[in-house]
């Protein structure tokens, strides 16, 4: 192992298996109402007709993995995602456009073309319509996006940690913003009350009681993340097209994870790769979860009990119950990060010491490449976690570099020994 790892080697992290992860259970029908083949495939039939869409990349990393004795690392690269430069994009617009399309068609009993919406022939109807969501950011510009090439008004309520560059972000697809001066679970249910005040349609990507239709369409398009990526698996040079042996996933609420987890799930039942569901230290609420067997809170900070991270796209602490129902049976692996680790390994990605091809990577995405150094250089770890020279890895870059300012300042002030 070369001296440059050490810094990963010596942090420190948390490890759980999850007691309840069953890899003979096959994919329910119970679960069929969040993800389903048929849904899965109508947003992948929706989404790749628009004609922003362009499949993202997998990108190998053949040095770094050498590095850790692993056959294949590869980056599933959402950082130009419809040039909103994050998985998020995928999401927040589709499920403003399935609301349009339903209200319309409901309305005046007719079937509604995505094309006709983007023209504004409905425009009558969508102008006077406005949808909402709170965020830190990502989730929030592709409604904001949605809104706009579908043809509605769209107001977005951010918590107090959400930066100006993110805020701007929102605001350049016409959205309104409106930051609280609350964390981002408190800005949630402070955007549930502005809406039913105003009569706005929610657009969130978590879920709670009664509410789930939304974000499932959400975690549908989400989806395509993990279509495109076993289709590029199959398509690798005969002896390379094996599908991933494991995954390593960033979460927040948890809706990216169980998308992906889900989508394996019903299409390979056994033979899915193990699933590491990475979590910073401080907004590990789907980590407290599975510790407790039942939705518990993020436990936040030992001292302060305050639920904050530097990785913004990942600052939650509480669980999407939807997210939950999949991953409670299909994540084989929940895992706590520090956030010191975070600058030194957006250098790593962005400086690529062992000459694999650069990617720009967010606070957020690093999350994941970080779990696996940590894990794969320790020899307790990789046992526990079935790592060896044989091992396939799937990383998401769930987002690129959505703060310019936060990404030169870690960098510049992370030196990686």
């Amino acid at each position: 192992m070369v001296r440059y790892l050490s810094t990963w080697k010596r942090s420190q992290f948390s490890l759980l298996p999850n007691p309840d992860a069953s890899r003979s259970l096959a994919y329910g029908e119970n679960l069929d109402y969040i993800l389903s083949k048929e849904s899965c495939q109508k947003a992948l039939n929706e989404i790749t007709s628009w004609p922003e869409y362009k499949v993202s990349p997998l990108t190998s990393l053949p040095g770094l993995a050498k590095q850790l004795n692993l056959v294949d690392v590869s980056f599933k690269d959402e950082s130009k995602r419809f040039n909103l430069g994050s998985f998020k994009a995928l999401g927040g617009a589709y499920a403003v456009l399935k609301f349009l399309k339903t209200f319309i068609e409901q309305k005046d009993d007719i079937t509604v073309d995505t094309d006709d919406l983007r023209k504004g022939l409905y425009k009558n109807i969508t102008s006077t319509l406005t949808v909402t969501t709170a965020t830190d950011g990502n989730h929030g510009r592709s409604v904001a996006w949605g809104a706009q090439i579908f043809g509605c008004k769209a107001t977005i309520y951010v918590p107090a940690s959400c930066s100006p560059s993110r805020i701007e972000a929102i605001k350049e697809h016409g959205a309104k913003v409106i930051q609280t001066s609350l964390d981002y679970d408190e800005t949630v249910r402070h955007c549930v009350k502005e809406a039913e005040k105003n009569h706005y349609q929610i657009i969130s990507d978590t879920s709670w009681e009664d509410y789930h239709e939304v974000p499932a369409q959400i975690m549908q398009g989400y989806s395509i993340i993990a279509e495109e990526a076993l289709k590029e698996y199959f398509t690798r040079p005969f002896r390379q097209a094996i599908p991933p042996s494991h995954i390593f996933i960033q979460a927040g609420v948890g809706g990216l994870a169980a998308a992906i987890a889900g989508y394996f799930w019903a299409h390979l039942g056994e033979r899915r790769p193990k699933i590491v569901i990475v979590e910073p230290e401080n907004a590990a609420c789907l980590y407290a979860t599975a510790a407790e067997g039942t939705l518990t809170k993020a436990r936040g900070d030992k001292e302060t009990g305050n639920v904050h991270t530097i990785m913004a796209g990942l600052d939650c602490g509480e669980t999407s119950p939807i997210a939950w129902q999949i991953l409670s049976r299909s994540a084989d692996f929940f895992m706590t990060i520090p956030d010191a680790i975070t600058g030194p390994t957006m250098k790593l990605i962005a400086a690529s010491p062992f000459n694999d091809p650069v990617l720009e990577a967010g606070e957020s995405s690093v999350a994941g490449l970080a779990a696996l150094i940590m894990t794969a250089t320790h020899e307790d770890t990789r046992e526990i976690l079935g790592l060896s020279p044989d091992s396939r890895i799937l990383l998401i870059n769930s987002e690129g570099i959505m703060d310019q300012s936060l990404f030169q300042k870690m960098v510049m002030e992370n030196e990686t020994n």
